[in-house]
C-alpha cells in the first residue's frame, strides 16, 4: 500500500475567502423552483469561478507547466473542454480537473441532491475515458460540488444525497499506473460548501463517508497507520491542491538540479520518509 499523503497549506488560499468570490460571480442563486435552463447557467458560472480560483492557486506549482481553464485538450474522440487544463507542448495533457456540480435540490426524489447522477456520471465517464486514452499518463480529478445540507437528508435510514455520491462514485476512481483501467480518475473528490459562504471542504471519496451527517472537518487529516493512506476528515481548500499536486508528482518524477549541473530524479516517497525523520 501507499505510504501516508502528505499536503502542503499555504497562505493566499483561504477556502471561504475562494468560496465567496465563487458565489458572488456565479450570482443569481437559482431557486428550486426555477427552470432547468437557470440551473444549468448557474452551474456554469459557478464551475467557471472555482476554475479560475483552482488554475490560478495551483500554477506556481507548476513550472514549465501552461496552465488554463476551459482549454481545448485533445481526447481520443477529438477536441473537448477540461475545467481546469495543465500542459506542455511535449507532454500534452498533464493534469486535468473536471467541475461538476448539484446545487438545488430536486422537486421530486424527496427534495435531495441525487438528481443529475446519471448525466453527470456519463460526462465524466466520456472525459476521463477519452483524455487517458490519448494520453495515458495525464492524471485526471474529478470534483462534484454539493451543499453541506447534502450530508443530512437522508430519511428512515437511509443514506443522505451525499453519502450516496460516494457509494456512486467509488468504482470510478483510483487508477494508479498508466497501464490501468482508462476508465478510472486517479483522484475524486466531493466538495461541500455552504451556500451563504463560510464553509468549503473536499471529501476523498476513497474514505468512508458518515451515512447521514457531516463528515469530520478538525482533527488530524490521517490515521496514525502509515498503511492507511486514506484522509479521515475534509481536506481544506489548500490541502486539496496539496493533495491534487501530490497525485500528479506520484505520476511525473520530479527532477531535482544541483548548482553543478547534476540532476537527479526524485523519489517522493524517500523524501517524505526524509521529512518525517528531520520532524522526529
Amino acid at each position: 500500500m501507499t505510504s501516508q499523503k502528505k499536503t502542503t497549506t499555504e497562505k493566499g488560499t483561504n477556502g471561504p475567502a475562494v468560496l465567496k468570490d465563487v458565489l458572488l460571480k456565479a450570482e443569481p442563486r437559482p431557486q428550486i423552483t426555477d427552470k432547468q435552463d437557470e440551473k444549468t447557467k448557474y452551474a456554469i458560472r459557478f464551475a467557471d469561478a472555482i476554475a479560475a480560483h483552482i488554475a490560478s492557486d495551483l500554477r506556481d506549482r507548476f513550472v514549465g507547466i501552461t496552465a488554463s481553464t476551459k482549454r481545448d485538450a485533445t481526447s481520443s474522440s477529438g477536441r473537448k473542454q477540461l475545467d481546469v487544463n495543465f500542459s506542455t507542448p511535449r507532454l500534452g495533457l498533464a493534469l486535468g480537473i473536471s467541475l461538476k456540480s448539484v446545487h438545488v435540490r430536486d422537486v421530486g426524489s424527496g427534495h435531495k441532491y441525487g438528481h443529475n447522477k446519471k448525466r453527470n456520471t456519463e460526462e465524466l465517464l466520456v472525459e476521463v475515458t477519452g483524455y487517458h486514452r490519448r494520453q495515458p499518463y495525464a492524471v485526471m480529478i474529478g470534483v462534484l460540488f454539493l451543499p453541506f445540507d447534502s450530508c443530512t437528508d437522508g430519511k428512515r435510514g437511509n443514506p443522505s444525497s451525499f453519502g450516496s455520491w460516494v457509494r456512486h462514485l467509488r468504482p470510478y476512481v483510483g487508477r494508479l499506473e498508466p497501464e490501468d483501467d482508462l476508465a478510472l480518475f486517479e483522484k475524486m473528490y466531493i466538495a461541500l460548501y455552504e451556500p451563504d459562504g463560510t464553509d468549503l471542504g473536499f471529501f476523498d471519496v476513497e474514505s468512508d463517508p458518515p451515512k447521514n451527517t457531516r463528515p469530520r472537518s478538525t482533527g488530524p487529516l490521517y490515521h496514525q497507520d502509515p498503511d492507511e493512506p486514506r484522509p479521515i476528515r475534509l481536506l481544506t481548500y489548500s490541502e486539496f491542491l496539496g493533495a491534487v499536486h501530490h497525485a500528479y508528482l506520484e505520476r511525473n518524477p520530479v527532477t531535482f538540479k544541483w548548482d553543478d549541473g547534476e540532476e537527479e530524479i526524485l523519489d517522493l516517497e524517500a523524501a517524505e520518509e526524509e521529512e518525517e525523520d528531520e520532524d522526529s
